[in-house]
C-alpha cells in the first residue's frame, strides 16, 4: 500500500524538467540515445534512489522514453514507483543471467536503427562488446552529462541541503556537550550518530568521521575505540542525510586548551573561510576562487600542510562516500565558471603530522551576494 513515505523528493515537474535538460543537451551532441549507470545521476533524473543489489543501468531516447535494465529482485521497487516516475518500465536480469547480454539486447531493441549512442562509466566496458556487433551505431562518452546538469541546485534541492545541514550541526553539537576526559571516540561516534538520527536524518551515505589526537592527520580515519584525553584535537565530521541529499560539517573540539600549533591552525584556516566567505561571487573561476582561500594560508606560511581543496559539490550522494568531486570543486586549475545556486562544503583545512587536522568548516550556497551557510551555525573551535 502507498504512504507518503513512497513520495518522491520532489514535484513530478521537477524531474521532467530534468528529463527535459538531458534531451536538450542530448540533442546540441546528437545523441540517440544515453546508457546511464552512476546511482546518483539515476536519482537525479529519475527519482529513483535504492541502493540496488547487482548492475543497473538506465536507457534513455532521445524522445524522453526510458527503460531500465536491473536485477529482477530490484524491479519491484520500480513497480512500485509505477505512475509516479517518468521512467517506469524496466527489463529484470535474473540472478546467474548474464547482465550485459540482456542490457545489449535491451540497448538494440530500444535504442533507433543506426544510432548515435553514449555511455558513461563503467557501462563503456560491459556494453562495448555488444556495440561493436551493432555495426551501424555510432559510441560516445556519455561521462559528465549529466553532472553538468547537477552542478545548480534547485530551490527544492537547497531547501533539502539547509534541513540535513541544520541536523549535522545539531549532532556536533550534542557530540561536543557530552564529550569528557576519557570518553572513547567510538562512544562519541555514537551520541553524534544518534543525534542525527533522532532529529530526522534518513540514511546516510556513510558513518561520521571521528577522531582524536594526532591521528586526525590521517585523512577519514575513524575512531577506534581510543579514549580522549585532556588538550587533545577532537575531530567530528558528519553529514547528515534528507532523501539522499547530504550536508556535510566539519567541527574541531578539545577537553581544555589544545597546543598552541592547533590553535593557530585554526585560525588561520578561520580566516580563509571568511576571506572566502566575503569575496567568491558567481561568475568568477573556480581557480580564481580557490586562490582567495589558499592565498591567505599561504601568506601565514601554512601551505605545505594545506594537501586537499576548498570547497567540493554538495547534493544527493550514494555509498562510497558524500561529495560531489565530479560534479563541481573549488580547487585551482579549474576553470568552470562560479554559478548562482552551486552547493559546496567549504573547508580549508591543513594536515600536519604529530598535530592532526584542523581546519574551519561550513556548509554553503553560492548566493549573487556570496556564500550563504546551510547549517545555520558558526565555525569554531569550541574548547571545553
Amino acid at each position: 500500500m502507498s504512504t507518503d513515505y513512497d513520495r518522491l523528493p520532489f514535484e513530478p515537474h521537477e524531474y521532467l524538467a530534468r528529463r527535459d535538460a538531458l534531451r536538450k543537451l542530448m540533442a546540441e551532441r546528437g545523441i540517440d540515445a544515453c546508457v546511464f549507470n552512476s546511482a546518483e545521476n539515476m536519482y537525479y533524473l529519475t527519482g529513483f534512489g535504492s541502493l540496488a543489489y547487482g548492475a543497473t543501468s538506465l536507457i534513455v531516447r532521445a524522445d524522453g522514453n526510458a527503460i531500465w535494465v536491473m536485477r529482477l529482485t530490484e524491479l519491484s521497487n520500480i513497480r512500485a514507483l509505477k505512475g509516479k516516475i517518468w521512467a517506469d518500465e524496466g527489463v529484470g536480469v535474473r540472478d546467474g543471467q548474464d547482465y550485459t547480454a540482456i542490457l545489449e539486447r535491451t540497448l538494440a531493441d530500444f535504442a533507433p536503427a543506426k544510432a548515435t549512442i553514449a555511455v558513461e562509466y563503467a557501462t563503456v566496458q560491459t556494453a562495448l562488446r555488444g556495440f561493436v556487433r551493432l555495426k551501424d551505431d555510432a559510441i560516445l562518452n556519455a561521462s559528465g552529462l549529466v553532472e553538468q546538469l547537477r552542478r545548480i541546485k534547485s530551490p527544492a534541492e537547497i531547501e533539502l541541503l539547509r534541513k540535513a545541514g541544520r541536523i549535522a550541526a545539531q549532532s556536533c553539537r550534542d557530540g561536543f556537550e557530552t564529550l569528557h576526559e576519557g570518553m572513547t571516540d567510538t562512544a562519541l561516534a555514537a551520541v553524534v550518530t544518534n543525534s542525527m538520527l533522532a532529529n530526522g536524518s534518513h540514511r546516510p551515505v556513510k558513518m561520521a568521521n571521528v577522531c582524536a589526537g594526532p591521528r586526525t592527520a590521517r585523512a577519514h580515519v575513524t575512531w577506534c575505540g581510543a579514549p580522549i584525553s585532556r588538550g587533545e584535537l577532537v575531530n567530528i565530521e558528519p553529514a547528515a542525510s534528507i532523501h539522499d541529499y547530504h550536508t556535510p560539517i566539519f567541527r574541531f573540539y578539545s577537553i581544555g586548551e589544545p597546543v598552541d600549533r592547533v590553535r593557530r591552525m585554526f585560525e588561520v584556516c578561520k580566516e580563509a573561510l571568511d576571506e572566502g566567505f566575503a569575496r567568491v561571487r558567481p561568475g568568477m573561476t573556480s581557480h580564481e576562487a580557490a586562490r582567495i582561500f589558499e592565498g591567505v594560508i599561504e601568506g601565514r606560511g601554512f601551505a605545505e600542510w594545506m594537501v586537499t581543496r576548498p570547497a567540493y559539490s554538495i547534493g544527493a550522494s550514494f555509498p562510497p562516500g558524500w561529495g560531489e568531486d565530479d560534479v563541481m570543486a573549488i580547487r585551482r586549475h579549474h576553470d568552470v565558471v562560479l554559478e548562482e545556486g552551486m552547493c559546496f562544503h567549504v573547508t580549508p583545512c591543513l594536515y600536519e603530522d604529530g598535530i592532526g587536522c584542523v581546519g574551519a568548516s561550513m556548509p554553503a550556497v553560492l548566493t549573487m551576494s556570496g556564500f550563504e551557510s546551510l547549517s545555520g551555525d558558526e565555525a569554531i573551535f569550541g574548547v571545553k
